[in-house]
């Protein structure tokens, strides 16, 4: 079970202690000694000995929406500079997003201090910057029919992800919802069927209202059995993916390029999809956003992404190990 992290700090404004007036200098004091011995008191074992420094982070890896950018899709001063500072001392990040390589990378990728490959499409595919696709999987041709043509019998939009772009039918309000994410805007295509065989299709994507997609779910799940799997990582949007895909996967493939030991890993993610990755890592924080899949998979949560959940969580088991704070 994971234990809570993101406490309240003391801020400038903030109710005040109860303490005589004029004693700043004691009222936060106490204030920093409670904190301190709350958080100690709140962190779990495997969590406490990478904030003690007795076990030490290699790698970052973080998920993206909901995680590293904050509501607004928004990578903050607060969380740049943190893993700016993590670099610096030798511990890069890597993110594993559902994305597709598209306009948000340039917003996020150079402002990170690191030129490590980056994992999209859910670990579909692993891209590097110097040499280019490392890694890339597909799914077969008959799942992609067969998911066409539940998508036009129930009435739901689908759309197709083939490395940095994305096809559907013919845009709509739920394909339009991409572009608030900064994905590579959607293409109508015409017919899906077309382009079996022709695009790289690495997953689709059923897109509805939250309670269609809820409802629709479990005669997908049945549909797919065992040949596909499934996952979601934004409300009203539920993933196909090649069967035994996931960012765990993608996260793995990756480490073991790298050599880097996923015990040695502090994963980041708010998502069911980036459950995999936070039970694979040796130190798996959950946003203090999460839902419920995340919150289960990890060792130690963090503040919400509104509040610079990624920074709090690298300052705490990252930089001040390390005396960088």
């Amino acid at each position: 079970m994971a234990l809570q992290l993101s406490l309240p700090r003391c801020r400038a404004g903030s109710a005040p202690l109860q303490q005589p007036a004029g004693s700043r200098q004691h009222r936060r004091g106490r204030c920093r000694a409670a904190r301190i011995s709350t958080q100690a008191a709140l962190l779990g074992a495997k969590a406490e000995e990478f904030a003690s420094g007795r076990r030490k982070i290699e790698l970052i890896v973080s998920d993206v929406d909901g995680t590293l950018l904050n509501p607004q899709q928004q990578l903050t001063a607060g969380t740049r500079a943190a893993l700016q500072a993590a670099a610096a001392a030798g511990v890069p990040i890597v993110v594993a997003t559902g994305k597709a390589l598209g306009p948000w990378t340039a917003d996020v990728l150079p402002h990170l201090g690191s030129s490590l490959p980056q994992i999209y499409l859910q670990g579909l595919l692993i891209n590097c910057h110097q040499e280019g696709v490392l890694y890339q999987r597909q799914l077969e041709e008959h799942i992609i029919l067969e998911a066409i043509e539940f998508a036009d019998q129930h009435g739901v939009t689908l759309t197709a992800y083939c490395g940095d772009r994305i096809v559907c039918r013919e845009t709509d309000e739920q394909s339009d919802r991409l572009l608030f994410y900064k994905e590579p805007p959607p293409e109508s295509v015409g017919p899906l069927e077309r382009q079996v065989g022709q695009l790289p299709i690495s997953k689709l994507i059923f897109m509805s209202s939250e309670q269609r997609i809820a409802e629709l779910r479990p005669a997908v799940e049945q549909n797919f059995a065992g040949r596909a799997s499934l996952t979601t990582a934004i409300p009203g949007m539920l993933e196909v993916l090649p069967l035994g895909a996931s960012k765990g996967v993608g996260v793995s493939w990756l480490l073991e390029r790298l050599g880097v030991d996923p015990a040695a890993v502090m994963a980041l993610g708010d998502g069911e999809n980036d459950k995999e990755m936070l039970e694979l890592c040796g130190l798996g924080v959950a946003m203090g956003n999460a839902g419920p899949a995340a919150l289960a998979a990890a060792d130690a949560i963090t503040a919400k992404n509104s509040e610079d959940g990624v920074a709090r969580a690298v300052e705490r088991f990252v930089l001040g190990p390390r005396g960088l704070l």
